[in-house]
């Protein structure tokens, strides 16, 4: 039973474990949790689904350990920034909840509370129907697009439709997601769509409008599964092309046309929305398709889900584009860690800025 004692000075309507609930806010952002002895750590565990008389339990959750501890090491810290090595050598978590709690010591408190937020993050970086259906998922979703794609000594095609190229993601790795996650406020697996994901490389902007009208033509895909929420259009301006067919101009002059423009304008807030670490030069159309998946198991019974995907369009000149400046993929990745930085780490953040 937890001791009483340590609770009757506070009032339970303060949790923060509470009005986290109540005001929708991720476990991970909280400023302290209120573990106050080993016993109250472990029935915590417990109700996180982790039984500490379980042998498998208790290796998983220090393989958590030992890779959240790589993570921040890896990818958050400075080079003169170091985990204490008596956390390190560590390997009871429910000690580290008591630290986070603070009723350890007290310089170790924000660096459990760090190791804590990656550990909840890494657990929560797998997809279940992704790690048992890994290959099947993919053969069933790339072969729909295999069908229409060749490469010959003039290029490759979708179709008819030339391509500067196209690639496909077969996989996303746990450190990516671990990563991707530490910056959602939701910060579970089920946020995460781009599992795998294509991206199509055009000449020119309004090839891209081609491809997506010869997906839909050839029901390579449905756009009836689309998630509206995560379409993202920064490259081609709707509004212009219907003025242009409006007033009379073809399909070939408005392309023409569409050659010599300018990119659309982007808002800030909008980019911010849609994804914080891209730079407003990051210009492209993506689109978030399911696909349904049909998996015949040992039993003979077959089962079907639905698995999202990324599609990601973009010309040559935006694709070039991603490769240096403020839009290129290294760039995104300074812009991304620095946030999770300041989520994981915020007493470091706060030292250097000081």
């Amino acid at each position: 039973m937890v001791n009483k004692g340590l609770l009757m000075n506070v009032n339970p309507w303060r949790s923060t474990s509470v009005r986290a609930a109540l005001n929708g806010l991720s476990f991970i952002d909280e400023k302290r949790i209120h573990i106050h002895s080993e016993q109250e750590a472990q029935h915590f565990l417990e109700s996180y689904g982790f039984d500490l008389d379980d042998t498998m339990d208790v290796k998983e959750l220090e393989s958590l350990r030992q890779e959240a501890i790589n993570l921040i090491q890896e990818d958050l810290l400075m080079p003169d920034e170091v985990i204490p090595d008596s956390l390190i050598q560590q390997k009871d978590i429910r000690q580290y909840l008591i630290n986070a709690s603070g009723h350890g010591e007290r310089r170790l408190a924000p660096w459990s509370a760090a190791i804590l937020r990656v550990i909840h993050t890494l657990s929560h970086s797998h997809s279940y129907l992704n790690d048992m259906y890994h290959q099947p998922i993919r053969d069933q979703i790339f072969n729909r697009f295999n069908k229409h794609i060749t490469r010959n000594d003039e290029g490759c095609f979708l179709g008819k439709l030339k391509l500067d190229d196209i690639e496909f993601r077969e996989t996303k790795s746990r450190r990516s997601v671990a990563l991707k996650l530490l910056h959602k406020a939701e910060n579970v697996s089920a946020d995460i769509f781009d599992w795998i994901g294509l991206r199509f490389i055009t000449e020119h902007r309004a090839d891209v409008l081609d491809v997506l009208t010869y997906l839909r033509q050839e029901h390579i895909i449905t756009y009836a599964n689309l998630k509206p929420s995560r379409s993202r259009n920064t490259l081609i301006d709707l509004e212009w092309i219907d003025k242009c067919i409006d007033s009379g101009m073809s399909t070939d002059e408005i392309r023409l046309e569409m050659q010599s423009m300018n990119l659309p304008e982007v808002n800030d807030n909008e980019v911010a929305e849609n994804n914080p670490f891209s730079g407003v030069s990051y210009q492209s159309v993506q689109i978030t398709c399911r696909h349904r998946i049909k998996i015949k198991q040992d039993d003979g019974v077959k089962m079907s889900f639905f698995f999202p995907f990324e599609i990601q369009l973009m010309d040559r000149a935006s694709f070039l584009n991603t490769r240096e400046g403020l839009a290129s993929h290294g760039e995104y990745k300074k812009r991304q860690k620095q946030a999770i930085r300041e989520r994981v780490l915020p007493f470091l953040t706060r030292h250097k800025s000081e």
